[in-house]
């Protein structure tokens, strides 16, 4: 990601690279909301963005859409991660929109999928950042899918929802939620969980 280059003009074509480039981290084709863009450390763009044109402005100039209920890109990654469960023996159904969670696994497990790409962090620090958008969970279980530069998969992460009560997560190269890398073992033991409580 490009340095924010304190010192440098906020020109209207720096404001637009700037948020397209935003745009690319967070893998969305709409423009970035002001919580995602602070989530990866832009504040300072967000606060361009606030003072000038604001969001609705800037968004028109740029030809692109402000925030709608969900975006293609979030969608797609649900259906991979259906494929994934499926191919372990696992029934899985994707939720509507109206629903808090994404995936009911066989009838009972609730799983929420987030998919970040990878930016340096204030230019120093490689970073995935997801935004979770709650602190008080609606799933069981969330699947992180954390992307290369190129899209493919680097690491997935099935990480239990009663610990994951943050806004945002924040997963550097070395983390203490490397612990939850291809968990998917988690999935077996909620399922297992649930068919004896049911």
């Amino acid at each position: 990601m490009k340095n924010s280059g304190y010192g440098r003009i906020w020109s209207e074509e720096r404001v637009k690279d700037e948020i397209l480039e935003c745009m690319r981290i967070l893998l969305i084709d709409r423009m970035p909301t002001a919580q995602e863009l602070v989530s990866i450390g832009r504040n300072d763009l967000h606060c361009k963005i606030s003072k000038t044109k604001r969001y609705s402005g800037w968004a028109e100039e740029l030809g692109i859409l402000l925030k709608s209920c969900d975006t293609r890109t979030g969608q797609s990654y649900e259906a991979v991660v259906k494929d994934l469960l499926e191919q372990r023996g696992y029934q899985a159904e994707r939720m509507s929109t109206k629903y808090p969670y994404d995936l009911l696994v066989n009838g009972h497990l609730k799983v929420d999928v987030k998919v970040a790409k990878p930016h340096m962090l204030r230019g120093e620090s490689r970073v995935h950042t997801f935004a979770i958008r709650k602190v008080k969970q609606t799933c069981d279980l969330y699947v992180l899918m954390a992307l290369d530069e190129e899209d493919h998969f680097e690491r997935i992460f099935i990480i239990p929802s009663h610990v994951l009560n943050v806004v945002t997560l924040c997963v550097g190269q070395e983390s203490k939620w490397n612990a939850y890398v291809d968990r998917w073992d988690l999935v077996k033991t909620y399922d297992d969980f649930f068919r004896g409580v049911g």
